[in-house]
């Protein structure tokens, strides 16, 4: 019995020894110590060539700041995670692809039409369960295909059901009977100023992604043909067009559309973006939907706020508020109720006006054929106008003129080969220049960033607008561009000839 106990003492011995000299040589070695080994923890040593010393490298363990220390932020980045992951599933890849023509010379001189593919890409989201799309009308404009991928990468053809160049929106529809997670709109009257919002979307067409900021200005429009607008710091490129602003309840509160870039020939983000506050793309929606058209009141003026004391004493008014009428469209429902340019206008119907965002809020949200009353401040005294609020141009109908057909009107177009697009918040009216088709007559004369603020004796307002007076005026004379290049206003136009019929 002793000599049995004495073994098992020897070999306990024997076995700790050797244990204790295993895990000696591999702490020597770099390999775990016995604490490490008892806790099981992985060696902190590692290499990757053999056992050269010169080759050994040592990671760290733990992060150099605990969670317990940023719990806030551990929380904030734990909701940025939850808001995207509720609304990606809405956000939809419009992918667009079509053909336009451009216009050329052979080499006698002779004026032809090639057709050229052209592709585009934007950002759309689901705002209602039946496959209903909200996207920017300039991310599908002139383009005969349209496929809309969804979250989970299936792809679907979507339906244009109808668009609304002056607010830049367009409504689709995703070609399938099933039901799709739809996203809800937000009331943007009650987004501020450094209220945080995500943006949403495809940038350049590299993938989903999603970028945070705050809204750092409501833009007002000045003009009762243009809509207001938000301006962010939220990153958006190329792409992004058409895609959800959200707020941190996941709801939409506004509709991503365009950044301000030095720029001209490749915009990108530069810290200012824009987006279209989601109360004015809730009605267009619905009006889309109703009425494929967007039912918005339009008086004919464009007015601005008067904050010049200099300003008010030229015009020997003292009272609060007013809007400075600086524009009135020929033949508008402001120039047949006598409004006129320089008229302060201090009243509408039953509101005091106090600038000229106020003014335009209330012309857009007035019923269409509304008997209204202007009250307006002239040669030092008020008088009392009456106006009948008339549609706000929509878009070019089906039959963009009487005695032209719509192949007639896209000749014109293209012959003209100016591609507008509407300002963003500007101290001017007129159309930016987005490209200039080669070959055509604006080719050499137009370039990329101009601003057409006349056509003829026509002030230009917006891209529908543009569009309209020179199917009117271009094949019946020549076409006289008044234009702002990089911040000059050329009092000379640039002259294109008539465009002939084909």
């Amino acid at each position: 019995m002793q000599d049995s106990y004495r073994r098992f003492i020897v070999l306990f011995i024997i076995l700790s020894s050797a244990l204790l000299l295993t895990i000696g040589v591999r702490r020597v070695a770099g390999g775990a110590g016995l604490f490490d080994f008892l806790k099981q923890n992985p060696p902190v040593t590692v290499s990757n060539a053999g056992e050269d010393p010169a080759l050994m490298v040592t990671l760290p363990e733990s992060p150099p700041v605990r969670l317990s220390e940023v719990p806030n932020l551990r929380g904030l980045s734990v909701e940025y995670a939850k808001i995207a992951q509720a609304v990606r599933p809405s956000v939809v890849n419009v992918d667009t692809s079509g053909t336009t023509r451009t216009r050329v010379k052979d080499r006698l001189g002779r004026i032809g039409y090639l057709p050229q593919s052209v592709k585009g890409q934007g950002s759309g989201v689901i705002v209602s369960e039946e496959g209903y799309i909200i996207t920017n009308h300039h991310v599908i404009a002139d383009k005969q295909e349209i496929i809309i991928t969804l979250a989970n990468e299936d792809k679907y053809l979507g339906k244009l059901i109808a668009f609304d160049p002056s607010t830049d929106i367009a409504l689709l529809k995703i070609d399938s009977d099933q039901r799709f997670k739809a996203l809800k709109f937000g009331d943007s009257d009650q987004v501020r100023e450094g209220h945080v919002v995500l943006g949403f979307g495809n940038p350049f067409g590299i993938g989903r992604s999603v970028t945070n900021g705050i809204v750092s200005a409501r833009r007002s429009s000045r003009s009762d043909r243009q809509p207001s607008l938000f301006q962010t710091n939220v990153a958006i490129n190329p792409g992004n067009s058409g895609g959800p602003l959200v707020n941190i309840l996941g709801e939409i509160v506004g509709i991503n559309s365009s950044i301000f870039s030095s720029d001209k020939e490749n915009p990108s983000f530069q810290g200012i973006s824009f987006a279209i506050p989601s109360n004015i793309v809730k009605k267009t929606f619905l009006d889309l939907l109703n009425y494929q058209c967007s039912m918005r009141g339009y008086l004919g003026i464009y007015a601005d706020d008067i904050e010049s004391l200099q300003v008010r004493a030229h015009y020997g008014y003292s009272g609060k508020g007013g809007a400075l009428v600086h524009e009135v469209a020929k033949g508008s429902p402001a120039d047949e109720a006598g409004i006129k340019k320089e008229d302060i206008i201090v009243k509408y119907n039953d509101s005091p006006i106090t600038g000229g965002a106020d003014l335009m809020a209330l012309i857009q949200k007035t019923s269409i054929g509304k008997e209204v009353e202007v009250v307006v401040w002239r040669s030092s005294e008020r008088q009392i106008l009456q106006a009948k609020i008339a549609q706000a141009d929509v878009g070019i109908s089906s039959e963009p003129s009487p005695d032209l057909s719509i192949e007639q009107a896209k000749s014109i177009l293209n012959a003209i080969g100016i591609q507008p697009i509407n300002l963003g918040p500007s101290s001017v009216n007129g159309v930016g220049v987005r490209s200039v088709l080669p070959n055509s007559l604006a080719d050499g004369k137009i370039l990329p960033g101009d601003i057409i603020y006349q056509i003829n004796d026509t002030s230009i307002y917006h891209v529908n607008h543009f569009y309209q007076v020179v199917l009117k005026t271009a094949s019946q004379m020549a076409t006289q561009l008044y234009i702002i290049r990089n911040g000059k206003r050329y009092s000379l136009p640039i002259i294109l000839e008539q465009v002939n019929r084909h």
